[in-house]
């Protein structure tokens, strides 16, 4: 399976889904398999953060250059908002990711 993992990445994930489907347990790179689980966690924080950047960056423009306010610059606003709402729904757990990343951006 390591040798899958490295080759053909979408075939070691459909044998993986299979092996776990069917508690062939033994089978499994549980290695890899620990190491995209975490991945997926690392994304998701990673998504919050690139969001709230955006976020921070459009609500400073917004509110110092009054005289350069667009319409983008407000989609921008409201569609960094909706991916956070978005990406805590999906993890509840990260409700208060997006507070202490803004405490350690900001300040």
């Amino acid at each position: 399976m390591s040798a899958t993992y490295k080759a053909d990445f979408n075939l070691w994930i459909e044998q993986t889904a299979q092996l776990l489907r069917s508690h062939r347990w033994q089978e499994v790179d549980l290695e890899h398999l620990i190491e995209e689980v975490e991945g997926l966690g690392k994304s998701e924080r990673r998504g919050i953060a690139s969001q709230l950047t955006r976020l921070l960056l459009h609500l400073l423009k917004w509110q110092y250059q009054p005289q350069r306010r667009s319409d983008s610059w407000l989609d921008s606003i409201t569609d960094s908002r909706t991916q956070i709402e978005l990406a805590i729904e999906d993890s509840l757990s990260l409700k208060s990711y997006p507070i202490s990343l803004y405490f350690k951006s900001y300040y």
